[in-house]
């Protein structure tokens, strides 16, 4: 039965991705190993390939569904990423990460006193590279002035 289960996950994940697929060509950039375009293109033969394989050799392991307390987490998780993409133009991608990735490390129990520092660091220091360092535009929202 868990073999027909994963075969079904994996028509399903190859129809999204390579609908992912086709909406990452349809971007209007040049195709170079930097732009909007290259990292969602890879992304999505990556999610094709892992979709054939799954569809090809399906998981020999059973599992269960998930039950109370990680139906929780897994809802506020899914909520706090669905808010951060609604926000995230508008507030910017330091503070709408940060939150998020706070949010996250709340749910799955990280230390309180780790959450704040480690959300603003990372945050902070992915916008470096990706904006500042590889030119990719991130938004800066209420920062502005960064």
């Amino acid at each position: 039965m868990k073999l027909i289960a994963d075969r079904k996950y994996a028509i399903v994940m190859l129809v999204v991705s390579i609908i992912y697929c086709a909406s990452a060509l349809s971007l209007d950039t040049d195709f170079n190993p930097v732009n909007e375009r290259f990292y969602p293109f890879v992304l999505s033969v990556l999610m094709i390939v892992s979709s054939i394989g799954l569809f090809i050799w399906p998981s020999a392991h059973t599992t269960s569904w998930p039950k109370g307390r990680n139906v929780r987490k897994i809802g506020i998780t899914f909520c706090a990423i669905l808010v951060y993409c609604f926000v995230l133009h508008k507030v910017g991608f330091i503070i709408s990460a940060s939150v998020l990735m706070g949010i996250c490390m709340w749910v799955f129990e990280a230390k309180r006193k780790w959450i704040a520092p480690v959300s603003i660091i990372t945050a902070v220091s992915f916008y470096v590279v990706f904006d500042r360092l590889l030119g990719l535009n991130l938004p800066a929202g209420l920062l502005n002035f960064v």
